[in-house]
């Protein structure tokens, strides 16, 4: 991902760089550019459901029994799956329409556009069935029935507000704003 934004920054600015100062720029860095943009997109979607990043609503699973949880999460993970399956057979689709298209300056096929989403959609289901697979032969903890991390600002939002309830906070120097 970094290589991809690595490339898209120099071949925009080079090309931004050459019509401003010689009067021309680089016709390729427009397409590779845009190809890379959407497979940095479609690999950071990937990174975020394996990091546990994406968005997601929570506040009710957390305050369910164990077994809910659990229900929930074998629930969510099918109808994530189906969605999965759905969106890998139009992206296989668009691969097959796309191998007979070419962009117009750097010929390479419109299908590296559409396999972008088709190698999302395995993988993202790769990583959703293996949670699967980890609930039902019980080695996810009780903590991953959550399927959403919360990030530090909420963690440090929840400790100030627990120091709040409980009157004031340790960690401050006692002065008065």
């Amino acid at each position: 991902m970094g290589a991809m934004l690595l490339v898209m920054v120099v071949l925009v600015f080079a090309n931004a760089a050459g019509r401003y100062l010689f009067g021309t720029g680089v016709a390729a860095s427009e397409e590779i550019a845009r190809l890379a943009f959407v497979w940095l997109i479609f690999l950071g979607a990937i990174l975020a459901v394996r990091e546990r990043t994406h968005v997601g609503v929570d506040m009710l699973v957390q305050r369910l029994p164990r077994a809910a949880q659990k229900a929930c999460l074998v629930i969510c993970n099918l109808l994530i799956l189906y969605a999965l399956w759905l969106f890998a057979q139009g992206s296989w689709q668009q691969v097959i329409v796309g191998l007979n298209s070419r962009m117009p300056v750097t010929d390479i096929s419109l299908a590296a556009f559409a396999a972008a989403g088709l190698v999302t959609s395995v993988a993202m289901a790769a990583l959703f069935l293996a949670d699967l697979v980890r609930l039902f032969s019980g080695r996810m903890a009780d903590a991953e029935l959550v399927q959403v991390r919360e990030t530090a600002d909420a963690e440090e939002i929840r400790e100030f507000e627990r120091e709040f309830a409980a009157g004031g906070s340790t960690a401050h120097s006692g002065k008065a704003p």
